[in-house]
């Protein structure tokens, strides 16, 4: 908790265990009786998505290519998704393992894509709140239940851990050196002990490649993204976009979509600006975010491509979150990724929310609240939790 001399103030906790965060994705469509792809109903605990991917691949004995997702879901958390598996043994889909289950449920004539999905029911288990916190979530929610801003929340900024900006930017200014720099120089939680000591030793060391290489070979660590980039600078001293390019390209367009949904949240947050003045502001992982504290009309907003268009009012936003950010419109023409334009909702209203409060068994003394609500696709439950408990 923290104190001041007024008062003090207990920090809300998320994620204590896994069932405190239950996802289940709703499809968007029905499964048939026969099809090229098997549909299975997959149930994770602690595991990414491709992580999950990965067993059924060795499980079924396909290739990845042949496995389709609708969307990423939390890791730290029990969640349900449904995955297509181009395989003439659909019966290898029904598994038991400690940290996931899996069901074989239908079939489909199409491989299932990101996006496939109607949204997503979430369950949640917010704990360590106060008597005061259950009486702000009972008095924010019924605002909360007509509309919530849509932003990206801090799990789509995982890129930018252990740095100081996104990588993206250097690339679209064409400052490979830099991304590849603050690639290299990023050391997170789970950062293993022997990685840490070359990240340190590489930035240290910078442009001495022969000597960065034989560290990496000393510390046992030549097989990681880092060494790669730079056994290529050891050949080509000045060729950072080369270097840049080593890296897997799953994890590069993470970069770019994680950039692209940092200059959405600033734009929403002004178009917002503009349309109500009272609101709130609530730290999250890329910045702030803030809340209007009474009902507003808003539409869409469109997602920054080089080529968009857009309305006069909402180009005059963009114009001036670019400025801010020293790019320009022609900056997202890159061989690098494809940036597209889609229109975002503004605001999002959260469906069938229901609250239960009771005393928290984790924490003596206090309170956790279960909260469930519906959302459609692409939005955040934990932008929801952040609007709903604010004092």
């Amino acid at each position: 908790m923290l104190a001041n001399s007024s008062k003090v103030v207990y920090i809300m906790k998320l994620r204590c265990k896994p069932a405190d965060f239950i996802v289940e994705e709703v499809p968007s469509k029905s499964w048939s009786e026969k099809g090229d792809f098997a549909i299975a109903r997959v149930t994770k605990k602690k595991l990414t998505t491709f992580a999950a991917q990965k067993i059924l691949s060795e499980h079924c004995k396909v290739p990845f290519r042949k496995i389709g997702f609708s969307g990423l879901k939390d890791t730290h958390a029990i969640t349900t998704q449904f995955f297509s598996v181009e395989t003439e043994r659909p019966e290898c889909l029904n598994i038991k393992q400690e940290n996931l289950s899996s069901e074989l449920v239908g079939f489909s004539q199409e491989r299932l894509r990101t996006g496939d999905l109607a949204g997503n029911k979430f369950t949640i288990v917010v704990r360590n709140l106060s008597e005061s916190d259950i009486e702000s979530a009972e008095r924010n929610a019924p605002l909360i239940d007509a509309q919530v801003p849509n932003y990206f929340d801090s799990q789509r900024f995982g890129s930018l851990a252990g740095t100081d900006g996104f990588i993206a930017k250097d690339v679209l200014k064409g400052d490979y050196e830099s991304a590849v720099k603050r690639i290299i120089s990023a050391i997170r939680k789970r950062t293993k002990p022997n990685v840490k000591a070359f990240k340190r030793f590489v930035v240290e060391n910078w442009g001495d490649w022969k000597k960065c290489s034989q560290k990496a070979e000393e510390l046992g660590v030549e097989k990681t993204s880092d060494a790669s980039m730079v056994f290529h600078l050891k050949s080509a001293p000045e060729d950072f976009k080369g270097a840049f390019q080593r890296l897997y390209s799953g994890i590069r367009q993470l970069f770019f979509s994680a950039y692209q949904s940092y200059l959405w949240n600033e734009c929403a947050k002004k178009a917002l600006k503009e349309k109500c003045n009272r609101f709130y502001s609530v730290e999250y992982l890329a910045g702030k975010l803030i809340f209007p504290r009474s009902k507003i009309d808003a539409g869409s907003f469109p997602t920054i491509s080089g080529d968009m268009r857009a309305p006069p009012e909402q180009m005059r936003v963009i114009s001036s979150i670019l400025r801010k950010e020293g790019i320009s419109l022609p900056d997202f023409f890159t061989s690098e990724h494809v940036f597209i334009s889609r229109n975002r909702p503004l605001l999002i209203s959260p469906e069938n929310l229901e609250i239960e409060a009771d005393e928290d068994e984790l924490h003596p003394g206090m309170f956790k609240a279960r909260i469930s609500f519906f959302l459609p696709k692409g939005s955040y439950a934990t932008i929801v939790i952040k609007a709903l408990f604010e004092r």
